[in-house]
């Protein structure tokens, strides 16, 4: 598998992805003729960062933003990019959290008008002739981790490319992960910023 550092790009025939340099916080963005979308937002601060990511290109609008989990990391940039920039939809994760990330991103959703999505269910859609498939924790809540072991995983499908991100997932999502039978894929966001975890490692 290619391993990107810092800002990079895959390009494929009508789908590119792009992954912000945030250390070890998380934003990935994938445009394809139709539309953008993106998977995470990174801490707080780097919502400003996207959003002159997207004005260069001139973006202006995206069609999804996905939320995995609410982790500090993870949901930081949302209030930000959702007041900066249209979202026609957001999915999110079903594991809330009380911090200020979150709350911010809570009252960024009211003040723009959005009802989210909490993905229980196995969601998919389509986008410039590419999909995505969002596969939700099975689980409403974990012992162990809530809010990592809640993240959601998505799967992005372009002819013979393919994608899958992970969020934070540790060892209880990693096992109904790998044992959902997903496929092969091109490109892997390695789960938990690259933490070991004894399912990964099996």
């Amino acid at each position: 598998l290619p391993v990107f550092r810092g800002t990079a790009s895959a390009q494929g025939s009508g789908l590119s992805l792009h992954l912000f340099s945030f250390g070890k916080a998380d934003a990935f963005l994938l445009l394809t003729e139709e539309g953008a979308v993106l998977i995470d937002t990174g801490e707080s601060g780097q919502g400003k960062e996207i959003l002159s990511f997207l004005e260069e290109r001139g973006i202006s609008e995206l069609d999804t933003l996905i939320v995995t989990h609410f982790d500090k990391d993870h949901v930081g940039g949302a209030a930000k990019v959702l007041k900066g920039i249209p979202v026609r939809r957001v999915l999110q994760s079903n594991c809330p959290r009380d911090s200020k990330e979150y709350n911010k991103y809570v009252s960024a959703l009211v003040l723009c008008r959005i009802e989210p999505v909490t993905v229980r269910e196995e969601f998919s859609f389509f986008l410039g002739g590419a999909s995505f498939t969002v596969y939700p924790p099975e689980k409403e809540t974990y012992p162990k981790d809530p809010s990592n072991n809640s993240s959601l995983a998505v799967a992005v499908r372009y002819g013979d490319t393919s994608f899958l991100f992970t969020g934070d997932a540790e060892s209880a999502r990693l096992k109904e992960l790998s044992g959902a039978d997903l496929g092969a894929f091109s490109f892997l966001q390695v789960p938990h910023h690259g933490a070991w975890e004894t399912q990964l490692a099996a």
